[in-house]
């Protein structure tokens, strides 16, 4: 948005119009006129000015009126009213504010004032929809409907998680590192009822108790060395919100009590008081680790087990959806190229049948970070070859032919071995998904796994 902005200004005197108009046009600004409080609604409705000039005192509907009825015409979008009164009095004051009123000018005003109040209420504004926009942005990169994966793994997935949006019950989001486990707990977040307030996400792992302490739960000024003031936690932070607890498994056991606390009795501590706050945070928590094993080897407290795991979720593993790769790397292509003028377009058939047959340990993560890399490598306005994936995802023997000898029908054998145990590794095993894949039926598949010794 330019400096320029289309300003109302309300008044019943003409010559108090003219005197305004000539001063905000000689910045830029178009100028809008009504001289009386129904003309200014009108005008307001039809034209969604900027920023808003008001008269308070005028026959008929006086300021006070205009400014409610403006404020809600407008809903949630914001559009800034400046009151233009000869009223000093702190009464007169005090209801423009709460008719709606966000700054005032008195007459007669200084010109230079005036201008300044404009240009503050201006950057105001744009701030706010600034704000509107990127939180428009996360919530639509963060609905359900964003995230990536046609296959039978995700859609099960997908088919509880609007169930789970619609409550305050605490989840616990398990899967190996790189799944995803963020994203998902950001989308439950974002599509539901606690979406207006924060989502505030912190790694259990990446601190030291005393620190995760007090990034949690708050301090009191001078609670420990360092502490020069108080400060609120993250649970208070996150108060009507949701707070994701990442690494929930690297805690200490001192932590794991706290924890325990918070979600039994919804209320934290902060460190150097005795008195608790109440925090109403939704939890959803994550780990890379088997915790029920954990549990079971006394490495994690079974209590808050069992308080985190309400409504457990395991992520697959991207190798266990080889289906969802292409999508996906079609996806990171598309985000990373957004803003090129001469984009990378698409993958070509090598490039992308090494990155489906790839395992992927560092899961969807991994599959983003090879993406950038290759990109960097790729020709403007061409597309992502084989060649210049990195070693790991093509090693240097499977991207040279392989030299078969032998009769024909042992190398027909060879390559079809080959090709059904590839589709089994693929497809986790399942008959009919590989029959699909390699174009014939299942009896078929059947009686040459048993024929090649690949049969279960």
């Amino acid at each position: 948005m330019s400096d320029a902005a289309r300003i109302l200004v309300v008044d019943d005197h003409p010559s108090n119009i003219k005197v305004l108009r000539t001063r905000l046009a000689a910045d830029g600004h178009e100028v809008l006129e009504a001289t009386s409080g129904a003309e200014a609604i009108d005008i307001a409705a039809a034209e969604s000015p900027d920023l808003v000039l008001l008269d308070i005192m005028m026959p008929g509907m006086d300021g006070y009126e205009v400014c409610h009825r403006l404020k809600e015409q407008r809903g949630s979008d914001f559009c800034p009213i400046i009151m233009v009164t000869a009223l000093t009095e702190t009464e007169a004051l005090v209801r423009g504010f709460e008719a709606g009123a966000d700054e005032y000018v008195t007459k007669p005003f200084n010109p230079v004032e005036l201008m300044a109040r404009v240009q503050s209420m201006l950057r105001i504004r744009r701030m706010y929809q600034e704000n509107t926009y990127l939180r428009q942005e996360i919530e639509g990169r963060f609905r359900f409907d964003q995230l990536i994966g046609e296959s039978p793994a995700m859609d099960r997935i997908y088919a509880v998680l609007p169930k789970v949006t619609q409550s305050a019950v605490t989840v616990l989001l398990s899967g190996e590192s790189g799944t995803g486990k963020e994203a998902i707990a950001r989308a439950i977040h974002y599509s539901g009822p606690r979406k207006d307030s924060r989502f505030v996400a912190v790694n259990c792992g990446a601190l030291a108790e005393n620190l995760l302490e007090s990034e949690l739960f708050g301090h009191r000024k001078g609670s420990f060395t360092g502490a020069s003031e108080d400060r609120e936690g993250l649970f208070q932070a996150a108060d009507g919100g949701t707070i994701f607890l990442d690494e929930i498994g690297e805690t200490s056991a001192g932590m794991q009590t706290r924890l325990l606390r918070v979600l039994q009795e919804g209320e934290v501590t902060r460190v150097g008081e005795t008195e608790p706050r109440p925090v109403d945070a939704r939890v959803i928590a994550a780990t890379n680790r088997d915790l029920d094993a954990a549990v079971r080897e006394g490495g994690f407290r079974e209590d808050l087990f069992y308080r985190l795991s309400v409504f457990p979720l395991t992520l697959p593993p991207l190798r266990e959806r080889r289906e969802d790769i292409p999508l996906l790397a079609r996806h990171f292509l598309e985000r990373h190229t957004a803003e090129d003028e001469n984009p990378v377009r698409g993958f070509s058939p090598a490039a992308m049948d090494a990155l489906t047959r790839y395992d992927w340990p560092g899961n969807v993560r991994e599959l983003e970070n090879e993406i950038e890399r290759a990109l960097v490598l790729a020709e403007a306005g061409g597309a992502i070859d084989a060649e210049i994936l990195s070693e790991k995802v093509l090693p240097r023997a499977a991207a040279e032919p392989r030299r078969r000898q032998g009769k024909l029908r042992d190398i027909i054998a060879d390559v079809e071995r080959e090709v059904i145990d590839q589709a089994r590794e693929q497809f986790g095993g399942n008959k009919s998904r590989m029959a699909e894949h390699l174009g014939i039926t299942r009896y078929t598949l059947l009686q040459k796994m048993r024929e090649y010794g690949l049969a279960d």
